[in-house]
């Protein structure tokens, strides 16, 4: 019987055969796993990226007397890869870097965002010994520097991208990021033409640029000058005595509860309660962050606002409402917690709690408002200077005009403007940020394309198991191979017969 056995061949109308009989096990995980991927992509949160293109502009000109003295190339050098490479990741750490974040993380006031503040006061739950400044300053940070893409768009062009879960604000951080980058770097390219000017080649160019310096400077600072201006009721000697006796205040009552909260310590020693940790409830968390949130505004309105104002009064009062209710939730909290310790041992855990939260925030409370009293001393105490600055730009702007107009009078004004300046690097933005209309995150067709695959995959997974799984017989070979004789007849499948 063993010689009568027959290989059995597998070809593509077999394969069809199967699938046909077994399409539902197929079709059914396809429609089911691909509307279901598809559906769960409007469940995650989109991301937008906003960019913008800055152009670096690299005229390299030599005039005529240097080009006979001066070994030139015949064309200009093409940078390596690896060259571009590490040119692009310089550029990436200057734009990461404390220097850039901080000035980006001021201009759009990012620490005065909610969800940092309330990231924050979690993180100081676990690290009690740094300030909520600090912790939000390292919080944004570090997702500044995973926002932040940059990448070459073309010749001399670089690519800055920002992403974001507000378009808005995506768009918002790339524009003062290359505002930034843009400030940093004409700063950093002035001061290098200034150094490295050549006056037999750059003597009607200097004068034209000079003018131009001076009278933007000249428009700077009398911008400056205005902004620097307070009201005078704000500018005040006793608006400025009643800040700096809040802050006195603050010092003397941080001074009384450092020292209150040392005699507290040693009696939680006596006690053996030294390493009792208090559990962070959500509504401290918020209300903690709340408080934070409060003290950011009362420092900003130091300079909009007199001290004795009924809205920095309102605020205060605020402020000083939402300190009581912090101790109450921190005495609930440490009855909630320990509520096996005797009465005694819990009230003191809940002053000791209390006394180090009063700490933290009047320690807060002293160094936003030194820090916005400090400001309005330097914007007071500049306005002399930005007065002597004005007076002298405008002296400069006066002479940098009649050395132009001299200079344009003279013959050998063509031939002076005909020589260009030396290599020079000027950063400037040619395709200004936009608010992106879509997101680039999640990505529904693809996701869609993968739950598609994923369908196909574990529908014919099923289809495959099932006709393994399958053990009756559907050709003619496999009856003459299980019975060893062969079939005299095969009677049709009638798919449509009616019985009578």
């Amino acid at each position: 019987m063993g010689a009568n056995k027959t290989e059995r061949t597998i070809d593509l109308q077999d394969i069809l055969a199967i699938v046909w009989r077994r399409k539902w096990l197929l079709i059914i995980p396809l429609i089911l796993v691909t509307g279901i991927a598809y559906s769960g992509s409007y469940m995650l949160q989109e991301r937008y990226s906003a960019y913008t293109i800055i152009w670096i502009d690299r005229p390299m000109s030599l005039s005529r007397e240097l080009r006979g003295i001066i070994p030139t190339e015949g064309g200009p050098v093409r940078e390596s890869p690896t060259a571009r490479r590490e040119r692009l990741a310089a550029l990436r750490n200057e734009l990461t870097s404390q220097l850039y974040l901080s000035q980006l993380i001021e201009d759009l006031g990012l620490q005065n965002d909610p969800e940092v503040s309330l990231k924050a006061a979690k993180m100081r739950e676990q690290n009690p010994g740094f300030s909520m400044e600090y912790l939000k300053r390292r919080i944004l940070m570090q997702q500044l520097r995973a926002q932040i893409g940059v990448g070459f768009a073309g010749q001399e062009q670089i690519q800055l991208s920002v992403e974001s879960h507000d378009p808005v604000l995506a768009r918002d951080m790339v524009s003062k990021l290359a505002e930034v980058l843009e400030r940093e770097k004409t700063r950093y390219e002035m001061e290098r033409i200034l150094d490295n000017q050549s006056f037999a080649d750059m003597q009607l160019r200097k004068t034209e640029y000079d003018y131009t310096i001076a009278v933007d400077s000249l428009t700077q600072a009398q911008t400056r000058l205005l902004r620097q201006q307070l009201a005078p009721e704000i500018s005040s000697e006793q608006n400025l005595a009643s800040i700096l006796s809040d802050v006195d205040q603050a010092e003397a009552d941080i001074r009384n509860l450092r020292s209150q909260l040392a005699g507290i310590e040693g009696r939680i020693r006596d006690l053996g309660l030294e390493r009792s940790r208090l559990r962070y409830t959500d509504s401290l968390v918020d209300l903690r962050a709340k408080i934070d949130n409060q003290l950011n505004s009362l420092s900003s309105m130091m300079e909009r606002y007199p001290w004795a104002s009924q809205d920095v009064t309102t605020l205060n009062v605020r402020i000083g409402q939402n300190v009581r209710l912090l101790e109450e939730e921190i005495a609930a909290a440490v009855d909630a917690q320990f509520a096996s310790y005797p009465a005694s041992s819990r009230a003191l855990l809940a002053d000791f709690f209390s006394v180090r939260e009063q700490i933290d925030i009047l320690n807060s409370r002293q160094s936003q408002l030194r820090q916005a009293h400090r400001k309005m001393e330097d914007r007071i105490n500049n306005l002399p200077r930005l007065a002597a600055e004005v007076q002298e730009l405008e002296r400069r702007v006066a002479e940098a005009r009649r050395y132009r107009d001299a200079f344009r009078t003279e013959e050998s004004i063509v031939e002076i403007h005909t020589d260009q300046t030396r290599d020079r690097t000027k950063y400037r933005v040619i395709e200004p940020a936009t608010i992106p209309l879509s997101p680039i995150w999640p990505d529904r067709m693809k996701i869609g394309l993968m739950g598609l695959a994923l369908g196909l995959v574990i529908g014919g997974g099923a289809v495959l198991l099932v006709e393994l799984l399958d053990t009756s017989f559907k050709r003619t070979e496999e009856v003459e191979e299980f019975l060893g004789v062969k079939v005299l007849a095969t009677v049709p499948r009638i798919e449509n017969l009616k019985l009578r």
